[in-house]
C-alpha cells in the first residue's frame, strides 16, 4: 500500500496549516495527497489559501466534503471542543482519524468517542490517533531509556513543573482558550501532553486523584481592559500589549476572516469573561502506586519545564528553559537567557552524578514535530503504528486526568477516582 493516499484538513488555524497542510504538500508528497480544506468560516478557507500559496477545494460543510472527496484520512485541528464530532463522523465514515491534542475537552465526549471506536473495530481502516507531540521530544526518549534500563530502580514518585512565561502563557488568554468551554481550560488544553507523557512514561493508569487553582492573574484580575490589543487605550502600560498583525498581508487575511465569525486573536487578557486557571496544582496516584505532583503556572518569570523522577534506585532530572521570542519578536526574559536549552541529569544513590546527552533536534517543538510528521505521513499507509503514535484509548486517558482535576475544582478540591469518569452515562 505504498501508493499515496487522500486526505483531508479539517480545521484552518496556524497549527493545521503549519504543523500538517504545508508540510504535507511540500514534503510528503509520496505517500499523501492534500486533497481538500474544511471550516466553517468561508472566509478562512480563503485565507487558508492565500498563505498556502493553493487553490485547495474548501468545503464549509463537513459531511459533504467526506462524501465527495471520500478520503483515507481526516486530519482534525478545528476548536478544541469541536474535535469530538469530527472523530466520530470519520470514523463511522471508515476513516483514519489523526486529531491534534487533546482528543477532546471532558469524559462525556471521551466516552463518545470510545464507544464509537468500538463500533467501527472490525473495520480496520477506521482508527484514531493523536498527535501527542511530547511523546517525540529528545528528552524524552532519552528519560524512556533510562527508565527501561532500570538505572533508578522502581519509579515510586514523579514531579512536574510547568512554568508558562508571560508571553507564551498569555496567549492562552488572549484566545478561544480562555472559556473552559471551548478548551476544557489550561488543565486539558496545554497539560494533557504532560499527562500523557508521563502515562507514557509510568506505563499505567491514573487513578485517585486531588487539585486545587484559580484564576490569579489574568481575566478580572486585571488593572484594566479593552476588547482587543488592536483597539486598547492602555497599550503603553500594559505588559501584555501585543501585535499580532505586524505583517500587513497576514493582518488583512485575518481582517476578512474576522468579519464573518466575530473571532479575535488578540483579545484582552483582561476580559472578566476568562474564566479558566492561570495556576493549578494537581496531585494523583497511578493504580500501581506511583505518586505523581503536577504544578502548572501560565505567568511564569521564564518559561520551561522541570520533571523529577524518584527511584528506589536513585533520580532521572530535566530541566528546560524555553525562548518564547518566537511569539512576539522580544527576547526571553533576560535572567533566564544563560540557562537557556535542556539538561537531563541521572543521581544514583551509589554512583554518583551523571549527566546525560540530550541529541540536537531541528524543528517545531524541539525537534519532535518533524518525527511526528514522519511516523504518520513519511511512511506507507499501512505501516505498523509506533509506540509514540498514541491511540485514542491512550489518549483518553491523559483528557480524564485534565477532566477529573477540573471536577475536583469545581467540588471543592475534594478527592476523585479518575477511571470513574469512563463509567459515568
Amino acid at each position: 500500500m505504498g501508493e499515496r493516499k487522500k486526505y483531508v484538513l479539517a480545521g484552518t488555524g496556524s497549527r493545521g496549516l503549519g504543523m500538517f497542510a504545508g508540510p504535507l504538500l511540500k514534503d510528503f508528497t509520496k505517500y499523501c495527497e492534500l486533497a481538500a480544506i474544511f471550516d466553517a468560516n468561508p472566509e478562512r478557507i480563503k485565507a487558508a489559501n492565500g498563505l498556502l500559496g493553493t487553490n485547495l477545494k474548501g468545503y464549509t460543510d463537513f459531511d459533504t466534503m467526506l462524501k465527495e472527496v471520500d478520503p483515507d484520512a481526516v486530519i482534525v485541528t478545528t476548536r478544541d471542543d469541536t474535535h469530538a464530532q469530527f472523530i466520530e463522523k470519520g470514523l463511522r465514515a471508515g476513516k483514519r482519524v489523526i486529531s491534534e491534542k487533546p482528543l477532546c475537552v471532558n469524559a462525556e465526549q471521551a466516552r463518545r468517542i470510545l464507544a464509537t471506536a468500538k463500533q467501527v473495530r472490525k473495520n480496520p481502516k477506521a482508527r484514531c490517533f493523536v498527535t501527542h507531540n511530547m511523546r517525540y521530544g529528545m528528552a524524552v526518549n532519552e528519560m524512556k531509556k533510562v527508565l527501561a534500563s532500570g538505572a533508578i530502580g522502581d519509579l515510586k514518585h514523579v514531579q512536574f513543573q510547568e512554568n508558562l512565561d508571560r508571553r507564551h502563557g498569555a496567549d492562552y488568554f488572549r484566545r478561544w482558550h480562555r472559556l473552559k468551554r471551548n478548551s476544557g481550560g489550561l488543565l486539558i488544553h496545554k497539560a494533557s501532553h504532560h499527562f500523557d507523557v508521563l502515562n507514557y512514561l509510568v506505563d499505567d493508569l491514573p487513578d485517585e486523584l486531588v487539585a486545587q487553582g484559580g484564576l490569579t492573574l489574568y481575566g478580572k484580575n486585571g488593572p484594566f481592559r479593552a476588547k482587543r490589543c488592536l483597539e486598547c487605550k492602555h497599550t503603553s502600560k500594559c505588559e501584555f500589549y501585543v501585535d499580532m498583525f505586524q505583517n500587513e498581508r497576514v493582518r488583512k487575511l485575518y481582517r476578512e476572516a474576522e468579519k464573518a465569525d466575530g473571532y479575535l486573536r488578540d483579545g484582552c487578557v483582561f476580559d472578566k469573561e476568562i474564566d479558566i486557571e492561570d495556576q493549578v496544582g494537581v496531585l494523583y496516584t497511578y493504580q500501581k502506586g506511583v505518586k505523581v505532583v503536577y504544578n502548572l503556572v501560565a505567568f511564569a518569570s521564564y518559561e520551561g519545564w522541570v520533571i523529577q523522577l524518584e527511584g528506589t534506585d536513585g533520580r532521572l532530572e530535566l530541566h528546560e528553559v524555553h525562548d518564547t521570542s518566537w511569539l512576539s519578536a522580544n527576547p526571553t526574559n533576560q535572567g533566564a537567557s544563560p540557562n537557556l536549552g535542556k539538561r537531563l541529569h541521572l543521581y544514583h544513590k551509589s554512583k554518583g552524578y551523571k549527566e546525560i546527552a540530550i541529541p540536537e533536534g531541528k524543528g517545531g517543538h524541539g525537534g519532535s514535530d518533524p518525527q511526528l510528521r514522519y511516523d504518520f505521513f513519511g511512511r506507507p499507509f499501512d505501516s505498523k503504528p509506533t509506540d509514540r503514535m498514541a491511540p485514542v484509548e491512550e489518549a483518553v486517558q491523559a483528557v480524564l486526568i485534565g477532566h477529573a482535576a477540573n471536577a475536583s475544582l469545581a467540588r471543592g478540591s475534594k478527592v476523585v477516582h479518575v477511571q470513574d469518569f469512563l463509567k459515568r452515562g
